[in-house]
């Protein structure tokens, strides 16, 4: 029978390592390089020790405390494990569950909700530029947020500078394409309304040669709006089919980019991609650009950059649980509702203004229950002209916003489990992640199409990209925690940013006079 690492008689770390291996098989790659907890040789003996926000017993369990002592810097034990030191990740599967751990774990470490109500205790980490080392090879010993680097001192944990320029080139290709694919989906809606007419007048000519069959009953009810609105999409296009794969494309290119780059830096990038929508939809649809559309456009890529400089930065791959007490967090809770109460309500204020547009064209509409809470509207209504091209635009950003949310979770996930071969799809909740993005994301393509059927190119996609990237900024900020490290001039020049994003579309305004 094997005996226990810990207590065993050491010389170094290195032994005690060896020792946590060959019981535990050998070490995967990712452990040798880095490992939430391992065993160090403290007096002689080897002994479990974790990073910083782990759980802790006393100040003996924590890496940063033995680095201070072999450092022989004179610290106090009782400031080294205590409740401030936690987070929601202290008790999500940390160290006191990896391979080798002793098995007399520290309260709340076999907990799989969110313990933060001073019940559990959690270790400390060195601060910044603190003379730092790795305890047992392995164990990072500064404070969350911190590594220590090749110069021994704690630095701010931040991307990889080439992986955030891989996702920034990403996002920018992406955000060119999806644009590219709604203006080629504007174009097949251009091209097969103006064939409409055309096959209606070609359908009433008649030389009278032959018998025309018995026509079927006409449809009523339900089926005749539905084969209404079918005959107004230009489904069997191809250019429609084209335009629709290519934003597939752009949008897969952009949940990619999220596996190099933050939330609130991918989001604001994608509305760069304004820029292009300025060139190819007056080539395409032939819509003229007027001097208030570029100084809003302007103002939205100038907002934007100031957004993406003093946005949050805070890159890692959550596992589910973690994932799982990030949603039940309140603010996150309180987002999501927000954002489904915004859709409801502006589903409901587009399917009455619709209505209440066509019970003031035609006096011979059919009445159903709800009309009598409905007062007909003639088009020249502002809810017509001001209000239905901004729901249209808005519902797709919502969805957007959901889609992106939920995707960079679903690229958590898959990153965990393809390169940390560690399976995060062995329950429901994943599974459901991947089906409200997919449905999210299906619906976001249905409503941008209704608004660029109806609406010009260079109102929709400006307003759609500019809602989107402040929710998804919003988002990212809440969910995954990326304003953690702002500060208050950071704050105060992202609010300025996104000022300026809405200046923009104020100038972009003007056009709905013309819709």
């Amino acid at each position: 029978m094997q005996q226990p690492v810990g207590g065993s008689a050491c010389a170094s770390d290195t032994q005690c390592v060896q020792f946590r291996s060959d019981q535990t098989g050998g070490s995967s790659k990712r452990e040798k390089t880095s490992r939430l907890g391992e065993y160090a040789c403290v007096d002689g003996i080897c002994r479990y020790v974790v990073q910083a926000g782990e759980l802790c017993r006393a100040a003996d369990d924590c890496a940063a405390f033995h680095t201070n002592v072999r450092l022989g810097l004179n610290v106090s034990s009782s400031s080294w494990c205590a409740p401030e030191f936690c987070s929601l990740e202290s008790t999500c599967g940390g160290a006191w569950t990896l391979p080798g751990a002793p098995e007399d774990s520290p309260p709340g470490a076999e907990s799989r909700r969110p313990v933060t109500n001073g019940t559990v205790t959690c270790c400390r980490g060195l601060p910044a530029n603190s003379q730092c080392a790795l305890i047992g090879a392995s164990v990072d010993t500064c404070s969350s947020g911190y590594t220590c680097d090749s110069h021994s001192l704690c630095v701010s944990q931040e991307p990889h500078q080439q992986q955030v320029w891989i996702g920034v080139l990403l996002v920018l290709v992406g955000g060119a394409t999806l644009n590219i694919g709604l203006n080629i989906q504007k174009y097949a809606f251009r091209k097969h309304q103006s064939r409409l007419p055309a096959q209606e007048t070609t359908e009433d000519k008649s030389d009278g040669t032959l018998p025309e069959p018995e026509s079927e009953p006409e449809p009523s009810g339900r089926a005749r709006r539905l084969r209404v609105r079918l005959q107004n999409l230009p489904i069997g296009n191809p250019y429609w089919a084209i335009g629709l794969v290519v934003f597939v494309l752009g949008n897969a290119t952009n949940f990619i980019a999220l596996q190099f780059a933050p939330q609130s830096l991918v989001a604001p990038l994608g509305a760069v991609a304004l820029v292009t929508n300025v060139i190819v939809a007056p080539l395409l649809n032939k819509e003229k650009i007027g001097l208030f559309d570029v100084g809003g456009i302007a103002l939205i890529i100038a907002g934007c950059v100031i957004v993406v400089v003093f946005s949050g930065i805070a890159q890692q791959n959550l596992r589910l649980c973690m994932l799982i007490q990030l949603l039940r967090a309140r603010p996150t809770v309180i987002y999501l509702c927000i954002i489904s109460v915004a859709i409801a309500a502006t589903y409901v204020f587009l399917w009455s203004v619709e209505r209440a547009l066509k019970l003031g064209e035609s006096g011979t509409t059919k009445r159903t229950a709800l009309d009598k809470w409905i007062r007909p509207i003639p088009p020249s209504s502002r809810y017509v002209r001001y209000g239905l091209p901004l729901a249209y635009a808005s519902m797709g950003s919502l969805m957007a916003a959901l889609t992106t949310l939920f995707a960079k979770s679903l690229v958590n996930l898959l990153s965990t489990s393809l390169f940390d071969h560690e399976n995060q799809f062995t329950s429901f909740l994943p599974w459901c992640i991947l089906l409200v993005t997919v449905f999210t994301a299906a619906s976001q393509v249905y409503w941008i199409n209704q608004g660029l059927l109806r609406y010009d190119a260079l109102l929709q996609v400006p307003v759609f990209y500019v809602v989107w990237t402040v929710l998804d900024i919003i988002g990212g900020g809440i969910y995954f925690n990326e304003f953690k490290l702002f500060t208050t001039v950071k704050y105060v020049l992202f609010t300025l940013g996104v000022a300026v994003i809405f200046s923009g579309v104020g100038l972009l305004s003007n056009r709905l006079k013309s819709t």
